[in-house]
């Protein structure tokens, strides 16, 4: 009878490993549906890396030349950019 006593503590323990693993997978699906969406905008800015990294070169040499612009532009989308929320929340009430 002794035997058996560990047996069943790890019989009990295995089980409880196998359901920690699966419930571990399900999470992981759920939390990979979840985050989907970051995902393809995060993959998306790391393939225009090199066009953002470029085009921000340009604009710094640029601004160096004109820097009234470059706060005149920067109010201007700032601007923009209040425009567009204000219309979405707008929108979806």
């Amino acid at each position: 009878m002794s035997h058996q006593h560990p047996r069943i503590a790890k019989a009990q323990l295995l089980r409880k490993i196998q359901q920690q693993r699966l419930d571990l997978s399900a999470e992981k699906r759920q939390w990979s549906i979840a985050t989907a969406r970051y995902d393809r905008g995060w993959n998306t800015l790391l393939s225009l890396r090199k066009y953002l990294i470029t085009g921000s070169s340009l604009l710094a040499l640029y601004n160096i030349r004109h820097p009234s612009r470059m706060v005149r532009w920067t109010k201007r989308a700032l601007g923009l950019l209040g425009t567009f929320r204000l219309i979405r929340s707008t929108l979806r009430h």
